[in-house]
Formats: C-alpha cells, structure tokens, sequence
C-alpha cells in the first residue's frame, strides 16, 4: 500500500500484492489537486490498456469535488485507487454535502463517467464519496443501452 499526503509519498511498512496495487491520497481542494491524483495513479503502477480512461475520469471526479463540495483550505479530499493491469476502482471522498445522481443534470464530466466506467455511484453516508470502476477483464466496453 501507498500512503500520499498532498502529492507526499509516505513510507508504509504494508508490502505491495503483486496482483496489484492500492493509493491513498490526502488532497487539499484546489486546483492542483487533480493533477496530484493523476500523479498518484502514475505511481500506483496502472494497466495501459485501462489507465487512459481511469486517468481522464479522475480528474473529472476530483475537479468536481474541488468545484462543487464547498470545502474550505483546511478540509481534505481523500482518493483512493485499487489498481490491476486491467480494473481499477477509484473513491474520491469529501465532507461536502454531495448530490444524489438520480436529480441532477450531468455536465459533461458526469457524462463520460456514465458512459466509460463500468459502474460508478455516489455513496451519501458520510460525506460525499462518488466511486468507479474501470474493468477491461471481459474485453468489452459497456455501452449504454
């Protein structure tokens, strides 16, 4: 496992699997945050075949957590990824009051998460912590029906 504090490698005593890989990022809600999670990623070690899309998806999910969470400088965003050669699940987590999918129009980033990942939802219990997966292992993309 690897532990990040605002784009900080921290050392961990948790040998990784080889079968893959966990990050944990503790991100303050501004700009760069995005980038520091895409950087992560980079990191965590990420299948080719998955890590465009998975890189594309959480920018959008952590952009929005910056955007729309109403945090201030002391609060945190964390992001986590469960990365394989070919799946990845992402949680980006925060204390905002977050948004139920089922009421609010997609913008354009919503959009692409509905459509690339294989499963995304929004889980309202504490905070806001939107979550998906990206999972090449069938070798088929999901399409909307």
């Amino acid at each position: 496992m690897r532990l990040w504090d605002s784009g900080q490698q921290l050392p961990m005593s948790h040998q990784i699997p080889a079968a893959g890989a966990d990050v944990i990022v503790s991100l303050a809600p501004r700009p760069e945050a995005a980038r520091l999670a895409r950087r992560a990623l980079e990191h965590g070690g990420m299948g080719e075949d998955i890590g465009h899309a998975v890189n594309l998806l959480a920018t959008e999910v952590v952009a929005n957590a910056v955007r729309h969470a109403g945090l201030t400088d002391g609060d945190q965003i964390v992001f986590f990824a469960h990365l394989e050669p070919d799946f990845a699940r992402v949680e980006v987590a925060d204390g905002g009051r977050g948004f139920d999918p089922q009421a609010v129009e997609f913008g354009f980033g919503l959009r692409l998460v509905d459509k690339l990942a294989g499963g995304w939802g929004v889980d309202l219990s504490r905070g806001c912590r939107v979550w998906f997966e990206v999972d090449r292992r069938t070798r088929r993309f999901r399409r909307a029906v």
